[in-house]
């Protein structure tokens, strides 16, 4: 039993077997079949990938390539455009820049012109107001009375009063000038005064003063105010050579004529080419009736100054004294040259001509020496 129930599993095994591999025989033959048909599609859904994935390679490949080709050629364009209009920009600028440049040169060579020009002018205002302070210092009250002496006249008063470089002084003297020329005498010696008693005053300035003093007390026929004045002058200046012609010019008018020449001669010793003093001493010789020297005095002033008709009219009246009658002529004649106006040259030309037998001659100068005063009488 065992035996046949060993035989039984062992057919039983081998048909389990058999049929085991009849099914894995018809799975085969299946397979075979099956596999045909997904390996086909596997290969056409595979090609279908690769087709579409290059077909997206070719349109992305297609789409670079247009976008490379657009900015290839928009990009050059583009910068091109943009560099014609930034070179159009740059060009105006350019322009525009350089017509500023050159309005900036014009505008800086103008202002350097200016600034030249003001340079300048500062310059000539400077040394103008130097030159005026120098004159200024150097005025005396006698210098007003003589226009051609005093250059400042050619300046307004105000203007002088405005510039910043006057000193106290300066204006003190400028203000005496106007009270001078108002006729106010004493306020104008108090001017001067001021001057006197101002502190660190130059002592040369201070005789200046004093001069100035002594010829407005003159001017006011203060005799002895006016020479004290005048040696005050003389005590702080020695060398002052127009305070000692005009303290002798006071000497001679009170008559004391060797004093007066003592001061003229002390004036030419500082002075030799001061005219005015060679002439003030030669009337003083002539009051003396020195005639000879007299002359030679003239001389000399004529010399030093020929214009002057007074010199020459008193030259004649000291040769007509000396009896050389035509010298004494020749002299009246430039005299009245010189001053048609010169009454005294007339009537000292008439009794000269009236000497010499001249009757008719010396009448026509009288008449017309009493033509001139009476003319002179009208205008007062």
């Amino acid at each position: 039993m065992e035996e046949k129930n060993e035989k039984n599993k062992t057919l039983n095994n081998e048909e389990s077997v058999n049929q085991v591999n009849a099914n894995s025989d018809e799975n085969r033959v299946d397979q075979n079949a099956i596999t045909p048909s997904i390996q086909q599609q596997f290969n056409e859904l595979k090609s279908q990938y690769l087709s579409e994935r290059s077909n997206s390679m070719n349109r992305l490949l297609m789409f670079i390539g247009i976008v490379l080709l657009f900015f290839t050629i928009l990009i050059p364009i583009g910068t091109g455009i943009a560099a014609y209009f930034v070179y159009q920009k740059y060009s105006e600028l350019q322009s525009q820049l350089v017509i500023q440049v050159n309005e900036t040169k014009r505008h800086a060579s103008e202002a350097e012109k200016s600034a030249n020009d003001a340079k300048k002018h500062l310059s000539e205002i400077t040394q103008y107001q130097t030159t005026i302070k120098g004159i200024i210092s150097k005025l005396t009250s006698k210098d007003f009375k003589n226009p051609d002496k005093i250059e400042i006249l050619k300046t307004s008063y105000q203007d002088i009063l405005k510039m910043s470089t006057l000193t106290a002084e300066d204006r003190a003297i400028m203000d005496a000038y106007e009270l001078q020329n108002e006729g106010k005498y004493t306020e104008a010696i108090a001017k001067w005064q001021s001057i006197v008693n101002a502190k660190d005053v130059n002592p040369e300035l201070i005789a200046r003063a004093f001069f100035s003093i002594g010829f407005l007390h003159a001017e006011q026929q203060e005799n002895d105010q006016a020479i004290s004045a005048y040696d005050q002058a003389i005590e702080l200046y020695p060398e002052f050579s127009e305070a000692f012609n005009s303290r002798g010019l006071l000497k001679t008018i009170l008559e004391d004529y060797e004093d007066a020449i003592s001061d003229f001669d002390e004036a030419i010793r500082l002075n030799p080419d001061f005219a005015e003093v060679w002439y003030n001493r030669a009337n003083a010789k002539r009051a003396l009736k020195k005639h000879e020297d007299a002359i030679a005095d003239y001389d000399e002033a004529i010399r030093l100054s020929p214009d002057s008709a007074g010199v020459y009219h008193y030259r004649g009246v000291s040769k007509r004294a000396l009896g050389q009658h035509q010298e004494a002529i020749a002299d009246f004649d430039e005299a009245i040259r010189l001053r048609p106006d010169y009454t005294d040259a007339y009537v000292n030309r008439g009794s000269t001509k009236r000497a010499i037998g001249m009757p008719g001659e010396a009448k026509k100068d009288f008449d017309k020496a009493q033509e001139l005063s009476k003319s002179s009488e009208n205008k007062f």
